[in-house]
Protein backbone atom coordinates (compact mmCIF):
# COMPACT_ATOMS: atom_id res chain seq x y z
CA UNK A 1 0.00 0.00 0.00
CA UNK A 2 1.10 3.63 -1.11
CA UNK A 3 0.08 6.63 0.91
CA UNK A 4 -0.21 9.77 -1.19
CA UNK A 5 -0.85 13.32 0.81
CA UNK A 6 -1.66 16.13 -1.46
CA UNK A 7 -3.76 13.80 -3.86
CA UNK A 8 -5.83 16.31 -5.16
CA UNK A 9 -3.21 18.45 -6.06
CA UNK A 10 -1.39 19.35 -9.52
CA UNK A 11 1.15 16.24 -8.67
CA UNK A 12 -0.20 14.10 -6.26
CA UNK A 13 -3.61 13.48 -8.77
CA UNK A 14 -0.84 12.83 -11.57
CA UNK A 15 1.08 10.36 -8.50
CA UNK A 16 -2.10 8.79 -7.88
CA UNK A 17 -2.55 8.13 -11.35
CA UNK A 18 0.54 6.44 -12.18
CA UNK A 19 0.65 4.15 -9.81
CA UNK A 20 -3.67 2.85 -10.35
CA UNK A 21 -2.22 2.71 -13.41
CA UNK A 22 0.71 0.61 -12.26
CA UNK A 23 -1.42 -1.66 -10.47
CA UNK A 24 -0.54 -1.07 -7.39
CA UNK A 25 -2.91 -0.29 -4.07
CA UNK A 26 -3.25 3.60 -3.68
CA UNK A 27 -4.40 5.46 -0.30
CA UNK A 28 -5.29 9.12 -0.86
CA UNK A 29 -4.98 11.68 2.31
CA UNK A 30 -7.52 13.95 2.48
CA UNK A 31 -9.75 16.24 4.23
CA UNK A 32 -12.54 15.55 2.29
CA UNK A 33 -12.96 11.73 1.08
CA UNK A 34 -15.82 12.53 -1.35
CA UNK A 35 -14.36 15.46 -2.76
CA UNK A 36 -11.32 13.46 -3.69
CA UNK A 37 -13.19 10.22 -4.77
CA UNK A 38 -15.29 12.78 -7.45
CA UNK A 39 -11.53 14.01 -8.69
CA UNK A 40 -9.76 10.45 -8.58
CA UNK A 41 -11.69 8.08 -9.17
CA UNK A 42 -12.07 4.46 -8.82
CA UNK A 43 -9.13 2.07 -8.10
CA UNK A 44 -8.17 4.48 -5.07
CA UNK A 45 -8.45 4.40 -0.90
CA UNK A 46 -9.44 7.08 1.09
CA UNK A 47 -8.84 8.36 4.52
CA UNK A 48 -9.98 11.27 6.54
CA UNK A 49 -7.34 13.69 7.64
CA UNK A 50 -5.04 16.38 7.88
CA UNK A 51 -1.40 16.54 8.08
CA UNK A 52 -1.30 19.48 10.36
CA UNK A 53 -3.51 17.30 13.26
CA UNK A 54 -1.45 14.63 13.95
CA UNK A 55 -3.87 12.39 15.71
CA UNK A 56 -5.70 11.78 12.07
CA UNK A 57 -2.27 10.39 11.24
CA UNK A 58 -2.30 6.85 12.38
CA UNK A 59 -4.80 5.46 10.69
CA UNK A 60 -3.46 6.93 7.29
CA UNK A 61 -0.44 5.21 7.41
CA UNK A 62 -1.75 1.41 8.83
CA UNK A 63 -0.29 -0.69 6.61
CA UNK A 64 1.29 1.21 3.88
CA UNK A 65 4.67 0.71 2.78
CA UNK A 66 5.53 3.56 1.26
CA UNK A 67 4.63 7.37 1.77
CA UNK A 68 4.59 10.38 -1.50
CA UNK A 69 4.62 13.19 0.88
CA UNK A 70 3.37 16.68 -0.81
CA UNK A 71 2.78 18.97 2.42
CA UNK A 72 2.76 22.64 0.72
CA UNK A 73 4.76 25.40 0.68
CA UNK A 74 3.75 27.73 3.23
CA UNK A 75 5.29 28.08 7.31
CA UNK A 76 3.80 24.87 8.30
CA UNK A 77 5.59 22.67 6.12
CA UNK A 78 8.84 21.53 9.01
CA UNK A 79 5.90 20.72 11.37
CA UNK A 80 3.88 18.75 8.85
CA UNK A 81 6.50 16.69 7.65
CA UNK A 82 7.42 16.23 10.78
CA UNK A 83 4.02 14.76 11.58
CA UNK A 84 3.70 12.47 8.85
CA UNK A 85 7.67 11.42 9.27
CA UNK A 86 6.32 10.45 13.07
CA UNK A 87 3.55 8.55 12.26
CA UNK A 88 5.30 6.91 9.66
CA UNK A 89 7.94 5.55 11.95
CA UNK A 90 5.19 4.38 14.49
CA UNK A 91 3.68 2.16 11.80
CA UNK A 92 6.53 0.86 10.44
CA UNK A 93 6.22 2.20 7.13
CA UNK A 94 9.70 1.86 5.09
CA UNK A 95 9.99 4.28 2.72
CA UNK A 96 9.03 8.48 2.70
CA UNK A 97 9.64 10.29 -1.11
CA UNK A 98 8.81 13.93 -0.17
CA UNK A 99 8.37 16.39 -2.49
CA UNK A 100 10.84 19.46 -1.87
CA UNK A 101 12.34 22.11 -4.00
CA UNK A 102 14.92 23.14 -6.23
CA UNK A 103 16.25 25.81 -3.42
CA UNK A 104 16.61 22.87 -0.90
CA UNK A 105 19.60 21.83 -2.87
CA UNK A 106 21.22 24.93 -2.85
CA UNK A 107 19.86 26.32 0.33
CA UNK A 108 18.99 29.38 -0.92
CA UNK A 109 17.54 31.66 2.15
CA UNK A 110 14.44 32.39 1.17
CA UNK A 111 11.20 31.63 3.15
CA UNK A 112 10.00 28.91 1.06
CA UNK A 113 13.03 27.17 0.43
CA UNK A 114 14.09 27.28 4.35
CA UNK A 115 10.38 25.74 4.89
CA UNK A 116 11.44 22.65 3.25
CA UNK A 117 14.81 22.82 4.33
CA UNK A 118 13.88 22.13 7.78
CA UNK A 119 11.37 19.66 6.70
CA UNK A 120 13.56 17.78 5.20
CA UNK A 121 15.90 17.95 8.48
CA UNK A 122 13.17 16.60 10.29
CA UNK A 123 12.58 13.41 7.78
CA UNK A 124 16.49 12.93 7.91
CA UNK A 125 16.13 12.87 11.91
CA UNK A 126 13.22 10.73 12.50
CA UNK A 127 15.06 8.46 10.08
CA UNK A 128 17.99 8.20 11.32
CA UNK A 129 16.14 6.85 14.59
CA UNK A 130 16.03 2.66 14.54
CA UNK A 131 12.94 2.08 13.01
CA UNK A 132 12.97 5.14 11.27
CA UNK A 133 11.32 5.55 7.54
CA UNK A 134 14.17 5.62 4.53
CA UNK A 135 13.44 8.81 2.78
CA UNK A 136 14.16 10.46 -0.90
CA UNK A 137 14.18 14.32 -1.33
CA UNK A 138 12.75 15.32 -5.11
CA UNK A 139 14.07 18.83 -5.79
CA UNK A 140 12.33 20.34 -8.80
CA UNK A 141 12.31 23.39 -10.30
CA UNK A 142 9.39 26.13 -11.32
CA UNK A 143 6.40 23.47 -13.00
CA UNK A 144 5.08 24.41 -16.87
CA UNK A 145 1.81 24.09 -14.96
CA UNK A 146 2.13 27.73 -13.33
CA UNK A 147 0.85 28.79 -16.86
CA UNK A 148 -2.39 27.99 -15.74
CA UNK A 149 -2.21 31.30 -13.82
CA UNK A 150 -1.88 32.98 -17.45
CA UNK A 151 -5.72 32.31 -18.33
CA UNK A 152 -7.61 34.64 -17.08
CA UNK A 153 -5.78 37.63 -18.82
CA UNK A 154 -5.00 35.52 -22.08
CA UNK A 155 -8.42 34.85 -22.54
CA UNK A 156 -9.68 38.24 -21.50
CA UNK A 157 -6.86 40.44 -22.61
CA UNK A 158 -4.19 38.71 -24.70
CA UNK A 159 -1.92 39.84 -21.79
CA UNK A 160 0.16 37.84 -19.72
CA UNK A 161 1.02 39.90 -15.92
CA UNK A 162 4.25 38.46 -14.95
CA UNK A 163 7.18 39.60 -13.03
CA UNK A 164 10.89 38.83 -14.54
CA UNK A 165 9.93 37.93 -17.94
CA UNK A 166 13.10 37.63 -19.42
CA UNK A 167 14.46 35.37 -16.60
CA UNK A 168 15.45 31.72 -18.13
CA UNK A 169 14.07 28.83 -16.19
CA UNK A 170 13.94 24.51 -17.34
CA UNK A 171 10.64 24.65 -16.22
CA UNK A 172 9.06 20.96 -15.70
CA UNK A 173 6.28 19.44 -16.59
CA UNK A 174 3.91 17.96 -13.46
CA UNK A 175 3.30 14.94 -14.87
CA UNK A 176 7.48 14.53 -15.11
CA UNK A 177 7.46 15.05 -11.54
CA UNK A 178 5.31 12.49 -10.65
CA UNK A 179 6.71 9.82 -13.06
CA UNK A 180 10.22 10.58 -10.84
CA UNK A 181 7.92 9.83 -7.30
CA UNK A 182 6.43 7.08 -8.69
CA UNK A 183 10.14 5.74 -10.05
CA UNK A 184 11.56 6.02 -6.49
CA UNK A 185 8.66 4.93 -4.92
CA UNK A 186 8.43 1.70 -7.09
CA UNK A 187 11.80 0.67 -7.89
CA UNK A 188 14.68 -0.27 -5.19
CA UNK A 189 18.05 1.96 -4.44
CA UNK A 190 16.66 5.34 -3.91
CA UNK A 191 16.13 5.45 -0.36
CA UNK A 192 18.79 8.02 1.35
CA UNK A 193 19.42 9.78 -2.26
CA UNK A 194 18.03 13.77 -3.22
CA UNK A 195 17.41 14.38 -7.10
CA UNK A 196 17.27 17.71 -8.43
CA UNK A 197 15.55 18.20 -11.62
CA UNK A 198 14.09 20.17 -14.63
CA UNK A 199 12.17 20.50 -18.08
CA UNK A 200 14.39 20.05 -21.73
CA UNK A 201 14.96 23.65 -22.02
CA UNK A 202 15.19 27.02 -20.29
CA UNK A 203 12.54 29.22 -21.24
CA UNK A 204 11.90 32.85 -20.49
CA UNK A 205 8.30 33.55 -19.62
CA UNK A 206 8.39 35.70 -23.35
CA UNK A 207 8.99 32.66 -24.80
CA UNK A 208 6.56 30.43 -23.44
CA UNK A 209 4.34 33.22 -23.75
CA UNK A 210 5.17 33.13 -27.29
CA UNK A 211 4.66 29.31 -28.11
CA UNK A 212 1.17 29.71 -26.24
CA UNK A 213 0.45 32.61 -28.66
CA UNK A 214 1.51 30.36 -31.76
CA UNK A 215 -0.63 27.34 -30.57
CA UNK A 216 -3.59 29.80 -30.27
CA UNK A 217 -3.04 31.51 -33.58
CA UNK A 218 -2.86 34.79 -31.69
CA UNK A 219 -0.52 37.42 -30.95
CA UNK A 220 0.02 37.62 -26.74
CA UNK A 221 1.84 40.71 -25.00
CA UNK A 222 3.75 40.27 -22.22
CA UNK A 223 3.58 43.06 -19.34
CA UNK A 224 6.58 42.89 -16.47
CA UNK A 225 5.16 43.38 -13.04
CA UNK A 226 7.00 44.57 -10.16
CA UNK A 227 6.74 41.64 -7.53
CA UNK A 228 5.11 44.03 -5.00
CA UNK A 229 2.28 44.39 -7.34
CA UNK A 230 2.61 40.44 -8.16
CA UNK A 231 2.00 40.22 -4.00
CA UNK A 232 -1.12 41.81 -3.88
CA UNK A 233 -2.76 40.79 -6.81
CA UNK A 234 -2.16 36.94 -5.27
CA UNK A 235 -3.59 38.67 -1.91
CA UNK A 236 -6.43 39.43 -3.95
CA UNK A 237 -7.02 36.41 -5.63
CA UNK A 238 -7.02 34.40 -2.80
CA UNK A 239 -3.11 32.65 -3.06
CA UNK A 240 -0.49 33.42 -0.23
CA UNK A 241 1.05 36.44 -0.81
CA UNK A 242 4.29 35.93 1.26
CA UNK A 243 4.52 32.38 -0.76
CA UNK A 244 4.03 35.06 -4.22
CA UNK A 245 6.53 37.12 -3.63
CA UNK A 246 9.19 34.42 -2.44
CA UNK A 247 8.88 32.87 -4.89
CA UNK A 248 9.07 35.35 -7.67
CA UNK A 249 11.74 37.39 -5.84
CA UNK A 250 14.09 33.88 -6.02
CA UNK A 251 14.15 35.53 -9.90
CA UNK A 252 16.03 37.98 -9.08
CA UNK A 253 18.56 35.93 -6.92
CA UNK A 254 21.65 35.61 -8.93
CA UNK A 255 22.20 31.88 -7.85
CA UNK A 256 18.73 30.92 -8.85
CA UNK A 257 19.50 32.42 -12.20
CA UNK A 258 22.48 30.19 -12.36
CA UNK A 259 20.65 26.97 -11.50
CA UNK A 260 17.28 26.92 -12.78
CA UNK A 261 18.70 27.48 -15.83
CA UNK A 262 20.58 24.12 -15.95
CA UNK A 263 19.17 21.37 -18.22
CA UNK A 264 20.20 18.19 -15.92
CA UNK A 265 20.27 14.32 -17.04
CA UNK A 266 18.87 13.77 -14.16
CA UNK A 267 15.01 12.80 -15.02
CA UNK A 268 15.96 10.48 -18.48
CA UNK A 269 18.37 8.80 -15.91
CA UNK A 270 15.82 8.02 -13.63
CA UNK A 271 12.80 7.46 -15.55
CA UNK A 272 14.47 6.38 -19.09
CA UNK A 273 12.95 8.82 -21.54
CA UNK A 274 13.63 12.49 -21.74
CA UNK A 275 11.06 15.05 -20.28
CA UNK A 276 8.06 16.27 -21.39
CA UNK A 277 8.36 19.90 -23.41
CA UNK A 278 6.33 23.03 -22.99
CA UNK A 279 4.76 22.96 -26.12
CA UNK A 280 3.80 19.69 -25.30
CA UNK A 281 2.30 20.66 -21.79
CA UNK A 282 0.18 23.74 -24.02
CA UNK A 283 -0.75 21.07 -26.44
CA UNK A 284 -2.24 19.04 -24.12
CA UNK A 285 -3.87 21.88 -22.09
CA UNK A 286 -4.96 24.38 -24.57
CA UNK A 287 -8.65 24.65 -24.05
CA UNK A 288 -8.15 26.69 -20.76
CA UNK A 289 -6.61 29.12 -22.44
CA UNK A 290 -9.35 29.54 -25.23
Amino acid sequence: MILVTGATGTVGREVVRQLVEAGRPVRALTRDPAAAAAVLGDGVEFVAGDLGRPETLPAAVAGADSVFLLSGGGPETPLHDANLGQAAAEAGVGHVVKLSIIGAEYEFTDLVSTWHLAGERALRQIGARPGGPAWTFLRPGEFTSNARLWAGPVKAKGTVFWSQVDTPVAVVDPRDVAAVAVTTLLEPGHQGQTYRFGGPEPLTVRERVAKLGAALGRELTVVDVPIAAARDAAAKSGRQPLVVETTLGNLTREEFQVHAVKVLPTFEKLVGRPPLTFDQWVADHIEIFR
